[in-house]
């Protein structure tokens, strides 16, 4: 999936994926965290070859823009103008502040600055706290021509996936799983890395368009603080540091989701860009999560308008009958077509994910009962089912398989590299 944002003062354009997850317990509570060392001076490795710069990685915090947002700079700080011709004022100490736009460039707090685009690098880092997320490395504030404002923040991709493990996999799940988990994620962030173009501010978004990244801590919603990193988040990064998927010798995207519901989905079917080796496979491992099957309903009224197109229909339009075309379980993404007595709408279980109520359908897989009065939905698995099954792993790992066992069975044919950084 490809997003276009053109509302940035430079044409942003962003390749990413929509991977739904399944619902997880509360992280655990706040726990300390290392502060982030200066890069090492490259050195010579045992066979005499130099390692590479660690890869960086932009993060926009702040998906689709916001009026404004808050910033909170920690200690010393260091800050530049993006646009080389604009000058700034002596730095101030910020400390907390409100960013906004104006007309002609940011205002941070009652600090109006005549450039669109910002740099700020703390001295120490985690340092930068932006509506309650704490981030290690710099963060870049951006006026888009929209009139909002937006916030990348840019980091070691190391630093960046200690916090996308713990925010997308559960503590609890298994040390082979969570390695399996770094490993996946980190090619997903190099590949989108690869793939942006070069007017691109940001590579990634914090959200599950990309990869859910919370930082190092934030707080919920009850405005507790938590942890969005962990000791043992660290510890599986750090044990599979610069592993990633490789075809044919290239990264390709490890798209991933909850649970397949017992077998992952063609990834050709969803995705332009998916490689071979996002094949559908059986996996036998994921059965023990709460949305291995589920099953929703509605008014039958309800459905028709939402499933048939208000350009296809009229008031009096009805669903006479449904025939299921592609069963779930086959590799396949749900397929009907739906008979209103005037000619067959074929419809996927994509589609009827849109149309239908946002989460109802917790995946693309799943058959339909037309009832008098209502509709039954009975499905299987959370998210698109593309690629890595996180359920799946956790049931691998307990099964006693590995990292890298696990995510070769994902991704079949898929080579595994270690980057030399």
């Amino acid at each position: 999936m490809v997003l276009v944002l053109a509302c940035f003062t430079a044409c942003v354009v962003v390749s990413t994926s929509y991977t739904a997850r399944d619902t997880r317990p509360a992280p655990p509570a706040l726990q300390t965290f290392a502060p982030s060392p200066r890069a090492p001076v490259p050195v010579a490795s045992s066979r005499n070859r130099f390692k590479e710069p660690e890869p960086i990685v932009r993060v926009n915090v702040t998906p689709g823009g916001l009026d404004s947002f808050q910033l909170e700079v920690r200690g010393a700080y260091y800050w530049k103008s993006l646009e080389r011709h604009n000058k700034l004022p002596a730095k101030p100490d910020l400390g907390r502040v409100t960013v906004a736009s104006t007309k002609s460039g940011l205002k941070l707090g009652s600090l109006q600055l005549s450039t669109n685009q910002l740099e700020i690098e703390p001295a120490q880092s985690p340092s930068i706290v932006v509506n309650g997320h704490l981030y290690r490395g710099r963060i870049r504030l951006f006026r888009r021509t929209d009139g909002k404002v937006s916030a990348v923040n840019v980091l070691a991709i190391e630093e960046y996936l200690a916090s996308v493990v713990d925010s997308e996999m559960p503590a609890k799940f298994p040390d082979a799983a969570r390695q399996a988990q770094a490993i996946v994620a980190r090619t997903y962030a190099l590949y989108q890395i690869q793939q942006s173009e070069p007017d691109a501010v940001f590579d990634l978004l914090s959200s599950q368009r990309s990869q859910k990244y919370l930082g190092v801590e934030y707080l919920d919603s009850n405005k507790r603080r938590l942890a969005g990193e962990s000791q043992s988040s660290r510890q599986a990064v750090k044990g599979t540091r610069g592993v990633v998927c490789q075809a044919n010798g290239k990264l390709f995207c490890t798209y991933y989701s909850a649970v397949c519901g017992g077998r992952t989905t063609n990834g050709k079917e969803l995705f332009k860009d998916a490689a071979d080796a996002t094949q559908s496979v059986p996996c036998e491992w994921c059965k023990e999560s709460p949305l291995y099957r589920w099953k929703a309903d509605l008014p039958r009224d309800e459905f028709e308008q939402r499933a048939l197109l208000a350009s296809e229909r009229s008031n009096t339009t009805r669903i006479r009958s449904i025939r299921q075309l592609a069963e779930p379980g086959s590799g396949s993404i749900s397929r009907f077509e739906l008979d209103d007595g005037l000619k067959p709408r074929l419809v996927t279980g994509t589609e009827l994910r849109e149309r239908l109520p946002t989460g109802m359908l917790l995946s693309p897989h799943f058959r339909i009962t037309l009832e008098s009065h209502r509709v039954t939905i009975e499905g299987q698995g959370h998210g698109h089912g593309v690629g890595f099954c996180q359920w799946g792993a956790k049931g691998q790992a307990e099964a006693g398989r590995d990292s890298h066992d696990i995510v070769r069975h994902y991704y079949p044919g898929a080579e595994l590299e270690t980057k030399n950084y």
